[in-house]
């Protein structure tokens, strides 16, 4: 079974386990001048060709709400860059799951941002160098989130490891 776990957003990330292993990506994005600053735009095309060569089988995508210290304009961003990455996914034909930070995170005891580098890096050593950087968090919440969905997947199968 082949488990994508997507972190959205303008700096978010994909992650797929396969059978071989781990394989992340920074989300597809290309900057756009809007004002009198760069913002994220998603790169749909690039997003459509990694999901196709990739075909997972779920999806499973964190369910993000507006956060409160967000501007508007970065808000409608997220949300416009979310929704679009929402819908090439859910358009890919795998099964798609959202799940909340709160609950994914809590099934898979982390409490901050430096647990979840360190769990991914721990996990997966070989991945070590995709989780180096502090900037490289939303590359192990990807690789965790989909590691959340092999574990609901394999127990909702009746395989227990």
């Amino acid at each position: 079974m082949r488990i994508l776990g997507v972190d959205p957003g303008g700096f978010g990330a994909l992650a797929l386990i396969t059978s071989e292993g781990l394989v992340v990506s920074d989300m597809p994005v290309f900057m756009v001048r809007r004002g009198k600053s760069d913002k994220p735009e998603l790169d749909v095309h690039s997003l459509i060709d990694l999901l196709a060569m990739w075909q997972p089988d779920v999806c499973y995508f964190e369910q993000i709400g507006g956060q409160t210290d967000q501007s508007a304009p970065a808000a409608f961003n997220f949300g416009r860059i979310t929704g679009a990455c929402e819908a090439l996914v859910k358009s890919c034909g795998a099964k798609f799951v959202p799940v909340t930070p709160q609950k994914w995170k809590r099934a898979m005891k982390i409490r901050g941002k430096d647990d979840a580098r360190a769990m991914a890096t721990n996990t997966w050593p070989a991945n070590a160098p995709d989780f180096r950087l502090k900037k490289h968090l939303d590359r192990a919440e990807a690789a965790l989130l989909a590691e959340y969905g092999r574990q609901q997947e394999t127990f909702s199968l009746g395989i227990f490891e």
